[in-house]
């Protein structure tokens, strides 16, 4: 029988060993012979030493220089990143830019009375023949304006739905009818100097104080209920072009901008506050709140507010600031950024941060009590509305509330990435009637009327500009350091 030589196997063995140590040999050869090759004709100032230096010690020198100098740039790269992941953006403060350019405020009008007599009336005849006395109606009236301050009522709880009952209402149809009409409000209306029906440029809108008349507000219309006799107030608002089909209504399909600052580029309006007519009021004087809001925002959280009473003019006087964020903004973390863009939150095209956390603080506040106040922003189908049999139950929970902190986090809440604010200078003067006419003025009882002047007072405006601070490839220019070692 043959055998095969014993040193077969064990030489193959050797022949491969041998062959990986010559391959390795020359792929060490070929990558000192690539690094001596480099380092000769680098532009980076020190590494031709490391093989150019006439001692072993010189050239051990260089290599540790050469390589601290890497370490040390790769150091300020991570320390640098570790900074841009903290605060990944600056903002640019810009003092120059035109008024032209930023929007105007949405002006949010709401009269303190919430009962005006002259409907009130009507309401109450109706009562009146259904087994209600005076007595009864006139605390229903008084009650009313604590559905929206929300306090002690004067009636009770059986009779307050019997009245509602009754009447076959819902509560935000009661509190509608009963509301100062906009076109009994507004006497007359101008814009840049311009008369125009005052029922055709303002809204009948909502707010957190009931239902008032707005201009330029463009809050989502749709959310303000799903009744039907909601929806016919709103398309029977919107302007009939059948008049006039050239007369562009300001304000009412697109936000404005002013063209410029100065008492006569803005809004004025005289209004008719109607003393004789209250009948229930949210505050202790005769007068009419004025919001001045971002115009898609829900007249509430961060509104500039002003009061204006009977027999007086007032001008607010506008600033304006504009927040506004480069679009690569958007490739940062939402939990770094700390805003939102449009479109970013769930079914809204529009974001508000003032209007999220109107929302929020009404949920927690009502929700609890099984209703949503009529004046909540958005429609609430699931919910009814809260009445006068819940605000017992509202100001115990007003309790618990005031002890919750709303924050980010309880709301789920963040800022607008784009917005716009505004700062308000506000003074009122009493009319003294003295010899004076205008296209806003002319044939008024001065003294039964309040006259409104809404402007910019300057021609220019604050933006902050927003942008990202560095980038990667702000992180890879760091190798010009290398240059210089």
């Amino acid at each position: 029988m043959q055998t095969l030589p014993r040193y077969g196997y064990h030489s193959a063995k050797k022949v491969s060993r041998l062959g990986r140590l010559m391959g390795r040999s020359s792929i060490a050869r070929f990558l000192k012979k690539f690094f001596h090759v480099y380092c000769e004709n680098s532009g980076l100032h020190g590494f031709r030493y490391i093989v150019t230096a006439e001692t072993r010690f010189e050239r051990a020198i260089w290599f540790a220089i050469c390589v601290a100098a890497i370490f040390f740039c790769l150091l300020l790269m991570l320390r640098l990143w570790d900074h841009f992941s903290n605060n990944p953006t600056v903002t640019i403060i810009d003092t120059s830019n035109p008024i032209k350019d930023l929007q105007f405020p949405g002006i949010t009008i709401c009269n303190n009375n919430k009962v005006y007599g002259l409907h009130a009336n009507v309401i109450a005849r109706k009562l009146l023949m259904n087994g209600f006395d005076i007595s009864m109606t006139n605390r229903l009236f008084s009650s009313l304006m604590k559905l929206i301050r929300p306090d002690k009522i004067e009636i009770d709880n059986a009779t307050a739905a019997w009245a509602l009952d009754t009447l076959g209402y819902t509560v935000d149809k009661l509190m509608f009818e009963l509301m100062q009409p906009c076109n009994a409000l507004l006497v007359r209306c101008s814009w840049l100097g311009q008369i125009y029906n005052c029922n055709k440029i303002f809204k009948t809108v909502k707010s957190n104080e009931g239902f008032c008349c707005g201009f330029n507000y463009h809050y989502d219309l749709s959310k303000i209920g799903n009744d039907s006799w909601l929806t016919d107030i709103a398309m029977a608002e919107e302007p009939m072009q059948s008049d006039n089909s050239s007369e562009v209504l300001p304000g009412v399909n697109n936000i404005l901008r002013a063209p410029g600052s100065g008492r006569d580029i803005g809004l004025s309006v005289a209004l008719n506050i109607d003393a004789t007519n209250y009948k229930s009021s949210i505050r202790q004087f005769v007068g009419a709140n004025v919001f001045v809001h971002d115009p898609i925002d829900y007249p509430d959280v961060g509104a500039q507010t002003s009061s204006l009473v009977p027999g007086h003019v007032m001008r607010l006087v506008l600033s304006g600031t504009k927040v506004s964020s480069s679009e690569n903004i958007r490739n940062i973390p939402l939990n770094k950024r700390m805003c939102l863009f449009d479109g970013e939150s769930t079914g809204e095209k529009k974001y508000s941060y003032q209007t999220c956390i109107s929302e929020c603080v009404q949920r927690n506040a009502y929700e609890p009590c099984g209703c949503l106040p009529f004046f909540y922003p958005d429609e609430h189908p699931d919910v009814r509305s809260c009445y006068l049999t819940d605000v017992d139950c509202i100001l115990t929970r007003r309790s618990i509330v005031s002890e919750t902190d709303f924050s980010r986090k309880d709301c789920s809440c963040l800022p607008q990435c784009n917005d716009e604010s505004y700062n308000v200078f506000s003074e009122s003067i009493r009319i003294d009637n003295p010899e004076y006419d205008s296209q806003l003025t002319h044939g008024l009882y001065v003294n039964n009327i309040s006259f409104l002047y809404v402007y910019f007072g300057d021609g220019s405006y604050i933006e902050y500009r927003t942008e990202t601070i560095l980038g990667w490839d702000s992180l890879l220019g760091k190798e010009n350091f290398l240059k210089h070692v």
